[in-house]
């Protein structure tokens, strides 16, 4: 296998997770031979204040989950430390940096004299690094790699493989919110895709549609932007639309472009005589078992329709962004599908008040435009699964 077939199969499995999470064990395992580490993780973190702990949803299989929770458990302090440690140290731009062990004290013997080095090292871990994968969240989807004494310190090889892999792995967290949510709380993500508020459709090879859901068949039927062709392929009508679509179902270079802020590839697609737009975002998608299709090669869509209504947590994102009460008030307001004059109307303000509020929260979430900033606010804060699933048919 060629080092450029060996890549592209990678980054396919990478995607393969965004319909089934269990998958991410040996794909970080695969991320971690590629790169040339002993393993990769994935880690969030919750809580606030004294509250706040390091979890690890995903990890190479080659680590025993005993021994992980114990060695976080035992050292979460000092996770933490490294963790904001890497997090500043990362550029503010779109960019995904990893940022090598060396920069977490100012020498090699205070860093090798820390508890949590010297258990790593009694576990074969000399080396590590870490990234942000999500600039947006910076408590999400934390990547971390660790090294055996005898392949580090990391070369420039280690960080341009890495480079390689880290907005495939970067997107497929971002964009699979979803269907991660109904696989945390149902045993068949298939089974409860109804559920979902946002439109999923799965395409084959040739672009047919081989399964949607509920709500992807509501924008279909509801609106000019999407349509089935004579042979049951999806088409999108706007020739911007159609373009951006091709791509993304093209060459596998066209995913990632945006590093840490996946949100920004999307395809924003007007709805005719509507206020708002649809959010579609795309993966490659070599198999989905739960659906049926074990070699579909093809392509997953989800579509957000911004109309809708999202119920998000403006304390929340105006503790994250800096917005002031006004602007998360209006930020809430945009995430029912209100329109800026709706808003002033709500508001008793003027439009012009309101326009000036909407400019300074997309420049504050780094949005280029509205549905870039509805997409941001509900990943964060917003769920997308439905107290009851729609009734087929």
């Amino acid at each position: 296998m060629t080092q450029a077939i060996e890549l592209n199969d990678l980054i396919l499995a990478i995607y393969d997770t965004t319909v089934d999470p269990s998958g991410w064990p040996k794909a970080l395992d695969r991320i971690a031979r590629y790169i040339g580490a002993r393993g990769a993780f994935v880690f969030e973190l919750q809580g606030l204040g004294k509250e706040r702990r390091i979890h690890a949803p995903f990890f190479s299989s080659v680590y025993n989950q005993d021994l992980v929770d114990g060695y976080l458990a035992a050292h979460n302090a000092q996770e933490l430390i490294d963790q904001d440690v890497f997090a500043r140290l990362s550029r503010p731009t779109d960019q995904i940096q990893l940022i090598p062990d060396d920069a977490l004290a100012n020498t090699e013997e205070e860093l090798l004299a820390r508890a949590n080095v010297r258990t790593m090292l009694e576990y074969g871990i000399r080396y590590r690094a870490g990234a942000l994968l999500n600039k947006d969240q910076v408590n999400q989807d934390r990547f971390a790699l660790q090294f055996s004494a005898s392949a580090g310190p990391l070369s420039k090889a280690h960080f341009e493989r890495a480079a390689l892999l880290m907005p495939h792995i970067a997107k497929a967290l971002n964009i699979s919110r979803p269907t991660k949510q109904l696989a945390d709380q149902f045993r068949s993500v298939a089974d409860c895709i109804d559920m979902l508020v946002i439109g999923v459709c799965i395409l084959d090879a040739t672009g047919r549609i081989v399964h949607s859901n509920h709500e992807f068949r509501r924008q279909l039927e509801s609106y000019p932007v999407f349509r089935k062709d004579p042979a049951g392929r999806l088409v999108m009508n706007a020739p911007g639309s159609s373009g951006a679509l091709a791509e993304l179902r093209g060459d596998l270079s066209n995913h990632g472009r945006f590093g840490a802020r996946p949100r920004k590839e999307a395809i924003v697609s007007l709805v005719d005589d509507k206020p708002h737009t649809l959010c579609v975002e795309v993966a490659p998608l070599t198999s989905a078992n739960e659906f049926g299709e074990p070699s579909l090669n093809g392509h997953i869509v989800y579509s957000m329709d911004t109309g809708s209504f999202y119920e998000i947590n403006g304390d929340l994102l105006a503790s994250m962004f800096q917005l002031t009460q006004a602007e998360a008030s209006v930020l809430e307001m945009m995430a029912e599908g209100l329109t800026n004059l709706q808003i002033s109307e709500r508001r008793a303000k003027s439009v012009e008040t309101v326009n000036s509020q909407v400019k300074s929260i997309l420049v504050k979430t780094r949005s280029a435009n509205r549905t870039q900033l509805i997409r941001l606010a509900t990943n964060i804060s917003s769920s997308f699964i439905l107290e009851r699933p729609h009734q087929n048919g």
